[in-house]
């Protein structure tokens, strides 16, 4: 069969993406999806109709749940060839006999999805109107409750009873799974001394490397332990672009080969990040073209929003990191930049998005430099549309930078400076994003070079909140950064936690140490490096 994709309903850079999805089984091998012969009403010029998902380009959609997680709702709409010459409507409905046509097909053992775990909130009816091609999309929402652990199959479909047309099919490919426990027994430390912000480049690591990131606090003078946990309550996965597509002047969400395999297989990669209580979030960044934030039209706006909502909602991701860096504006054929374009962004995608996904900010030169001016943003508040922002200068060639816009005293902290943007506690803003330094005598002047100040601000109760932010993880490889990163990690915390060793009135003098055992515990049982390189 020719598959056909609605171009302006699949951005491009996505449809690698959307693709890969299409292939599924009921066994761990991946399998061709169940197609009929559309090519002889193509042939034939006559027209006909196709239910499409929204998620998915072929006619077999995955749908991956795990035990006691909220349902996946996903959206599924009826297409026409042609525009109808008069109103045309579908029912939709579950056909049970097409189990075993698809088991036979593909040498599966699917059960049917019982019918207490599906539901269709905006009914079953798909109507195209007169001079239309496409329906209104309708929802249709999943859950594993009463499920055990395994593969099952929901064959929706508006054929006739008794009709198999695999173009009016829409095969739904439940996959069940319990919950991830962590097997050494940790829980994620719920963030009240230290909320930790981490950001991993899926360009070398899995994003699993956050789950061997484990830390304890303890009492120097009683050698009692205060917690010993995992930590990183929210992971920002890089990189992920935003791109210009000239013939159309749109612009595109690219995921990249290294995320978009990372979000097909997001059971393995995602879903016990997440099981553990972290809120796993995409990081947008520039991609060179000249294009980004700070010059986009209203219409590539609001085209961009719908591409990342709808990343958003098929991968169950939890939202939404924007760093506006590496944009490469000022290059010939492109926009100026503006002062508004970058607000519109952020409230727009608020607004896509909804208030139960994360919408962070990165703070990062010229960009973000006028969020604290109403009159340069467009009227637009920016801060009552983030949920957190924290700074973006992190460079491993220089000293911690420490940016506290509500500081008295700007030249005093940093060699940079921004001012509170408007709208935004300084409750939700993390002052420090620490680099990680490689073991070399450079490195460690620069980590230890006056470290008093970050203490005095602590002290003197600057520091409105508890945030850490670090960019990137690593694991343990034979490289410059062996046997130091991890001792600056827990170093950096000791800095910020009042309680710790280095404040004189300290009442107990705790102090925070890093434990590498399990990044250098290879899955074989053996020590050895590079646990979580990427492996695809």
């Amino acid at each position: 069969m020719k598959t056909q994709i609605k171009m302006k309903n699949i951005p491009k850079i996505l449809l690698a993406t959307v693709l890969a999805a299409g292939l599924w089984a009921c066994t761990a091998d991946p399998v061709e999806t169940v197609r009929g012969s559309i090519g002889d009403k193509e042939s034939l010029g006559a027209t006909y109709g196709i239910l499409r998902s929204a998620v998915s380009a072929g006619n077999t959609v995955p749908v991956p749940l795990t035990v006691g997680a909220s349902p996946a709702v996903q959206q599924l709409y009826f297409e026409q060839t042609q525009p109808a010459a008069a109103a045309v409507s579908v029912t939709l409905r579950v056909d049970e006999e097409l189990v075993a046509t698809f088991n036979a097909a593909n040498e599966t053992a699917c059960e049917l999805l019982p019918a207490a775990n599906y539901d269709f909130p905006d009914g079953t009816t798909l109507s195209v109107a007169a001079g239309k091609q496409q329906s209104a999309p309708l929802r249709i929402s999943l859950k594993a409750d009463g499920l055990t652990a395994g593969t099952y199959l929901l064959p929706v479909t508006v054929a006739a009873a008794g009709e198999s047309d695999a173009s009016q099919t829409l095969y739904y490919a439940v996959s069940v799974r319990e919950p991830y426990i962590d097997s050494n027994g940790y829980d994620l430390h719920d963030g009240s001394d230290l909320f930790f912000v981490f950001y991993i480049n899926t360009k070398d690591y899995q994003p699993l490397l956050a789950q061997d990131y484990i830390l304890q606090k303890w009492n120097l003078m009683t050698a009692d332990v205060a917690w010993y946990c995992m930590i990183g309550n929210i992971i920002n996965l890089r990189t992920v672009t935003i791109q210009y597509a000239e013939s159309t002047s749109r612009a595109l969400l690219d995921l990249g080969t290294d995320m978009t395999y990372v979000l097909d297989h997001a059971t393995k990669y995602i879903r016990p990040l997440q099981e553990q209580g972290r809120r796993v979030c995409l990081s947008l960044e520039g991609g060179g073209t000249g294009l980004g934030f700070c010059n986009l039209s209203d219409e590539q706006i609001a085209d961009f929003v719908a591409q990342v909502k709808a990343v958003v909602e098929t991968y169950n991701l939890d939202g939404i990191n924007l760093w506006d860096r590496n944009a490469g504006y000022g290059k010939e054929g492109m926009p100026e930049t503006n002062t508004t374009s970058y607000p519109k962004l952020i409230k727009a995608m608020r607004e896509a998005l909804g208030t139960d996904k994360l919408l962070t900010l990165t703070v990062y030169e010229e960009p973000t430099s006028t969020f604290w001016d109403t009159e340069a943003t467009g009227g637009i508040v920016v801060g009552e549309y983030l949920d957190y922002a924290w700074s973006g200068y992190n460079k491993n060639t220089e000293a911690v930078q420490l940016l506290d816009p509500w500081h008295p005293d700007e030249s005093y902290i940093s060699a940079y400076t921004q001012k509170p943007i408007a709208g935004l506690d300084a409750s939700k803003f993390g002052c420090i994003n620490f680099p990680i330094y490689p073991g070399t005598s450079d490195s460690e002047e620069l980590l230890w070079r006056d470290p008093a100040f970050i203490m005095d601000w602590v002290n003197a109760s600057y520091m409105s909140n508890n945030i850490i932010v670090f960019e990137d993880l690593r694991t343990n490889l034979q490289d410059g950064y062996e046997t130091q990163w991890d001792r600056y990690f827990a170093t950096f915390c000791q800095y910020m936690d009042l309680e710790s060793r280095y404040y004189l009135g300290s009442l107990r003098g705790y102090r925070y140490n890093f434990e590498m055992a399990r990044l250098s515990l290879l899955p074989s049982g053996a020590s050895g490096y590079g646990k979580w390189l990427k492996d695809w």
